[in-house]
């Protein structure tokens, strides 16, 4: 797969709360580490965390972990997990290599006046959380509105998310980095602005990715089978429902479906994609059923079906001018088998 999505993970994300907190905020700060601790497994998500993520906690007393966190688990009589599993997975993330600086060839900035809409910085007390995560929301910031490698599905995890895309604003003294792709930034009294996403849960995360760049850039069919699990996700979250990513049921992929759909693609421009995937969505789901024909050997109405043994295929309206060619199988399921100009009547076997 190529330019996977990626994610950095907020040091504040790992600091154990206070132990005066309430009993379900404990609970919360410990499922919400299991959660992301899954990502860890996941080969579609590249996950970064700060260089100075450890430095961060150590210098506000939340690290090591451990002993902040028996004194939570007692303080609120909670036996359900055990603490060296927790501390255990912190570390997990915080030995995180590369680093987001590292894989991203970005060192450090010199900022101040920094203002973010909404104000995400001060969700945090400690100054030495604050001070790195308003370090990562510049650089990410500057990578987005800079950076000629796809970044824009990118996102920051919080602790506590209140709106999906954080305004940024700065005065930008010096940016120490080593890529080519960044202009010379607007110096103060001017202000640099770009903007953050950012999420706090996986059903956030999951809507932070652009399903429609990802479909550009897969290399590989484990790419396409992503981005229909995204589409057919956030096509279930739009209806009401409270989906399963695991239990995202993804069409078969057939062995030149992503060739000729890059091709189109490439051919046509940003406008064509997300069309594809919501004629695969509507495809799986059963939906718009009008727009949906059988494709025959040839362009008249009385030429008969192609089949492939017991397989039909069919044809849907992406629009006047594309089709999805797919076939319907005999045991229900459904294999994506090409993208075509109006006048193709073709389909991969």
């Amino acid at each position: 797969m190529h330019s996977l999505p990626s994610v950095t993970i907020d040091a504040g994300v790992l600091a154990v709360p206070h132990v005066d907190c309430a009993k379900d905020d404990a609970f919360q700060y410990v499922d919400t580490l299991l959660d992301w601790s899954k990502l860890l497994d996941e080969p579609w998500v590249a996950i970064y965390m700060s260089e100075r993520a450890s430095e961060s906690l150590f210098a506000d007393g939340l690290y090591p972990l451990r002993e902040q966190l028996r004194e939570l688990f007692n303080a609120h009589g909670i036996v359900e997990y055990d603490v060296n599993t927790v501390a255990r997975i912190a570390n997990q993330l915080l030995a995180i290599t590369p680093s987001f600086e590292t894989y991203y060839r970005v060192k450090d900035v010199l900022s101040e006046h920094l203002e973010t809409d909404p104000d995400v910085i001060r969700l945090t007390t400690h100054d030495g959380l604050q001070s790195d995560l308003a370090r990562c929301i510049t650089l990410i910031a500057v990578l987005r509105k800079h950076c000629s490698q796809p970044l824009g599905g990118h996102s920051l995890i919080l602790r506590e998310a209140p709106k999906q895309v954080i305004q940024v604003r700065a005065h930008i003294h010096e940016l120490e980095h080593a890529r080519d792709d960044i202009p010379v930034l607007p110096c103060p009294p001017e202000f640099f602005e770009g903007d953050v996403l950012v999420c706090d849960d996986f059903r956030g995360l999951i809507d932070c990715l652009d399903e429609s760049a990802i479909l550009v850039g897969a290399s590989d069919d484990l790419g396409i089978e992503l981005v229909v699990r995204i589409a057919l996700f956030k096509n279930e979250i739009a209806q009401g429902d409270s989906p399963d990513w695991g239990g995202v049921i993804v069409p078969a992929i057939g062995a030149r479906f992503r060739e000729l759909c890059q091709q189109v693609c490439a051919d046509q421009g940003d406008s064509v994609p997300p069309k594809i995937l919501r004629s695969i969505v509507e495809t799986v789901k059963g939906q718009n059923l009008p727009a949906v024909h059988a494709l025959r050997t040839g362009p008249g109405g009385n030429d008969p079906q192609r089949m492939r043994g017991s397989d039909k295929a069919q044809r849907r309206d992406i629009d006047k001018e594309f089709h999805l060619h797919y076939w319907e199988c005999a045991d229900g399921t459904v294999e994506l088998a090409s993208v075509v100009y109006h006048n193709d009547f073709s389909i991969p076997g």
